[in-house]
């Protein structure tokens, strides 16, 4: 048996961490509107070749590591929320914070998100009263979109507190934390989740998606994958002190996957220039991708927690302010990108310029929109 788990002071830097994820979260959304490979509401029909091959190398390198890494950090904190406030206070503090949200987006943003590319987009010319009655009739899912993670971590969560309830919450004994794992034991559990990865892929290829809840399952086994080890971090302390061996290792890996990764898989791909080899199925090129990109998603998490433990570990005011406003942002972000997008994408600028110039104005506008929205009565108990 484990240590119980105190209530520890903030973790600044994780708050650091969550302002760049979900700055990441901003980009990779604008990088598909202009162009990336991916799904998004709204994106435009004349991106140059070279912007696309840019931005898809943006949002390859995001999707190594950025919503795992939610993941990670969500758990990281549930075993010290759940046993000081217990089983009831905790699901009902879950289904406030992550279920009205969620009732929200289906109810109100979804539509709006619809209704707004309809008209603008392809020219629809019916009521917002018809599009919303067509958007649940016939029932074709919830347009979860984003929101797939909030729905993701209010299941785990839920789970969470009914595995305790099943063990009965026994009481906790105090003893030593396991040992911090080194650079070879990161390195070989990225390398088992890269070739689980791999496996998943045999049936459900990068696309596959569960369209009623907007799941994108080929990315699932990381995002589980780490939110046990977050659990299991927390028991064990391992986000206090990060050796700083390890630390530099895996960030030195990190940059040299990240930076000779994409060129090896381009070329992997074919001369023709497809990456359906890339994206799953049985062949030698899915399992390199998946292997890729687990080990450098997993080296860029822990190389980005000892740097920002290290030396981004304080906050000003504008950082304690950002940092209080992320969870908020996450949920507003898609309707800002979606409105710029619309109404800055037909610049007759290079695509990559206009890329530039919507994600600041987004990252900015979603930040200042979220700070407004938490300063109404009420709205932090919930965001």
């Amino acid at each position: 048996m484990t240590s119980p788990v105190q209530k520890q002071p903030r973790l600044l830097y994780i708050d650091n961490i969550r302002i760049l994820l979900i700055c990441l979260v901003i980009t990779t959304h604008a990088a598909i509107t202009f162009g990336a490979q991916g799904s998004w509401y709204y994106t435009v029909a004349d991106a140059d070749p070279v912007a696309e091959v840019v931005l898809t190398v943006v949002t390859a390198l995001n999707q190594t590591f950025f919503m795992g890494f939610f993941f990670l950090i969500s758990a990281y904190f549930v075993p010290g929320s759940f046993e000081r406030k217990g089983t009831s206070r905790y699901l009902r503090d879950r289904l406030i914070r992550l279920g009205i949200p969620l009732v929200v987006w289906v109810v109100v943003i979804s539509p709006f998100l619809g209704y707004t590319v309809a008209t603008q987009v392809y020219g629809s010319t019916g009521s917002f009263t018809e599009f919303y009655a067509g958007h649940f009739l016939p029932f074709r899912g919830f347009g979860l979109g984003p929101m797939w993670f909030i729905f993701t971590l209010l299941v785990l969560d839920v789970g969470y507190a009914a595995w305790q309830a099943v063990r009965n919450n026994p009481p906790a004994v105090k003893g030593s934390p396991a040992p911090q794992p080194g650079f070879a034991a990161i390195a070989l559990f990225g390398l088992a989740l890269g070739i689980l990865t791999f496996a998943v892929r045999l049936i459900f290829p990068v696309g596959t998606e569960w369209e009623l809840f907007a799941i994108q399952i080929p990315f699932y086994p990381q995002y589980m994958a780490l939110f046990l080890v977050g659990l299991y971090a927390a028991r064990n302390a391992w986000f206090s002190a990060i050796p700083p061996g390890t630390g530099k290792a895996c960030s030195m890996a990190a940059l040299v996957l990240a930076i000779c990764g994409p060129p090896i898989l381009l070329a992997a791909a074919g001369a023709g220039g497809t990456l359906d080899l890339l994206l799953g199925g049985l062949h030698w090129q899915a399992l390199l991708y998946a292997v890729w990109e687990q080990v450098t998603g997993i080296m860029i998490i822990a190389g980005l927690l000892w740097l920002f433990s290290t030396r981004i570990h304080e906050q000003g005011p504008v950082a304690r302010a950002a940092a209080a406003d992320t969870y908020t942002v996450y949920l507003i972000h898609a309707p800002v990108l979606l409105l710029l997008s619309l109404a800055l994408g037909v610049l007759p600028l290079p695509t990559l310029e206009v890329f530039a110039l919507v994600l600041a104005l987004a990252i900015a506008l979603s930040f200042a929109l979220a700070h407004l929205i938490r300063a109404l009565p009420g709205a932090k108990a919930v965001l």
